[in-house]
């Protein structure tokens, strides 16, 4: 089914206004409102937007919003405002009473990403280890009663809860790799320790990796879980009833259908639990040690940097390595230190002869020939005596040499841009040999005026005077 046959086409329009963020603080707002009650009367809705969003509907220009003057007039008007545009796109219904009260409900759709939106802000741990422990419960208790129901729930139950484990788990790992990014970005000592022992120690370490490890561990249940699963699978008189009280719950069509749903998600959670150490908890253990080790690393070099050499140059290539180079920071250090790029050699490293590609034969091309028309002639003779004609170069560099016949780039008197560009027109001037004077480049730079060109020694040709 396309996802906007189930939800409005506009819902997502107002997080991707210009006061987005004033509609995710609103929405938020319905979300505490929605949740300690059935349905919510509006007023009730508008009073806490009005007391929770004060400076935020204050600051609020609502430029290219479709609001009135008598709403934009004041703070009242402006939390009228939001509930309106909620309700137009989507957001909200509204229900009136017996006694004419107008009410506002939160549809399926609404209150699944309102609920979403609130944990991403919230950024509350989740608690991981009860789905170990649920799974376990469930599996032992429906294993020491005698209803067939019990059992079959608990399957899928164990199902349900073994693949938000696996999803945790990939969520653990990857916001270890989340706060490894930030730690390079970090050049304080204090950031650095912050973010291991309050963020990443509190929001990673206690909330998840201890106590999936610890408390209500994978290693802990493990065992248990799988000898029940498995005892059920191996019991044919039991999973044939098993498979039946799935039939009537209606989780299949077809009794043998039920009876291999439950076999494969059986052997999916025993599997599961199998590769579960190796595969995610060594993983994620492997990617918090090498976090740890930069950490440190990183504490070293923070540390020592204004007390050693070596801190000094750690500090440097830190700074040279970094996402965002300092060409002030290179050019300072280039006298002391011949600092290169590096890259890799790879099969990309090695040079092929290019094939000279096949010669075929066309059709010859016929040239008509035109007489050049009186205009483009004179522009032809106005371009050969421009201010930058060979003359114009022989008779500046004239100017340098003088009476000596050999003048050096001091020599030029680079006070403007003509100089600046005549020297350079000089050099190549100076390698065709009609030119009267010979260009040598001599190590170095000179710099005059802003203006820089290469050491040149500029010597008059014999008999050219």
């Amino acid at each position: 089914m396309n996802l906007f046959e189930r939800i409005p086409t506009e819902l997502f329009s107002v997080l991707a206004s210009p006061n987005r963020a004033l509609y995710a603080d609103a929405l938020d707002v319905l979300w505490e409102a929605y949740r300690d009650n059935l349905k919510i009367p509006e007023h009730v809705l508008y009073s806490m937007l009005r007391s929770k969003l004060e400076q935020q509907l204050a600051d609020a220009t609502f430029e290219g919003e479709d609001i009135d003057e008598e709403e934009l007039r004041d703070i009242s008007g402006r939390a009228r405002f939001l509930i309106r545009k909620l309700y137009s796109k989507g957001w909200f219904e509204k229900e009136r009473s017996e006694d004419f009260d107008e009410y506002i409900t939160v549809p399926g759709y609404s209150s699944s990403l309102l609920k979403l939106f609130h944990q991403l802000r919230d950024d509350s741990p989740i608690r991981g280890y009860s789905y170990v422990f649920s799974t376990y419960s469930t599996l032992k208790v429906a294993d020491e009663s005698g209803s067939i129901y019990d059992k079959m729930a608990a399957v899928y139950n164990a199902y349900d809860n073994t693949q938000a484990l696996l999803q945790l788990l990939q969520m653990v790992y990857h916001n270890v790799k989340h706060f490894f990014q930030l730690q390079m970005k970090m050049q304080e000592v204090n950031d650095v320790l912050a973010s291991h022992f309050d963020d990443f120690g509190q929001k990673v370490v206690e909330a998840y990796i201890r106590p999936l490890k610890i408390k209500d561990s994978v290693p802990k249940y493990r065992v248990p879980i799988q000898t029940i699963l498995t005892n059920w699978a191996e019991d044919d008189a039991l999973l044939a009833a098993l498979a039946n009280a799935a039939l009537q719950d209606r989780r299949g069509t077809a009794l043998a259908d039920c009876r291999r749903d439950l076999l494969q998600k059986i052997f999916e959670v025993k599997d599961c639990y199998d590769s579960i150490e190796s595969e995610y908890l060594d993983e994620i253990d492997r990617q918090v040690r090498r976090y740890t080790r930069a950490t440190t690393q990183k504490l070293e070099n923070l540390t020592n940097r204004d007390f050693s050499v070596r801190g000094n140059l750690n500090y440097l290539l830190n700074a040279l390595g970094g996402k965002h180079q300092d060409s002030e920071l290179v050019d300072r250090i280039q006298p002391a230190f011949q600092i290169y790029g590096q890259s890799f050699l790879s099969y990309k490293s090695l040079w092929y002869r290019k094939r000279p590609g096949k010669r075929t034969k066309t059709a010859p091309v016929l040239i008509e020939e035109t007489e050049l028309d009186a205009a483009a002639e004179a522009q032809v003779l106005e371009l050969l005596r421009t201010e930058y004609g060979r003359s114009a170069i022989a008779a500046y560099v004239e100017k340098w040499l003088g009476d000596r016949g050999v003048c050096y780039s001091k020599d030029m008197g680079l006070s403007d841009d003509r100089a600046y560009i005549m020297s350079m027109l000089a050099v190549l001037t100076g390698r065709d040999p009609e030119a009267g004077f010979v260009v040598r480049e001599l190590e170095g730079t000179f710099t005059e005026n802003a203006y820089t060109i290469p050491q040149l020694q500029i010597t008059r040709k014999e008999g050219k005077k």
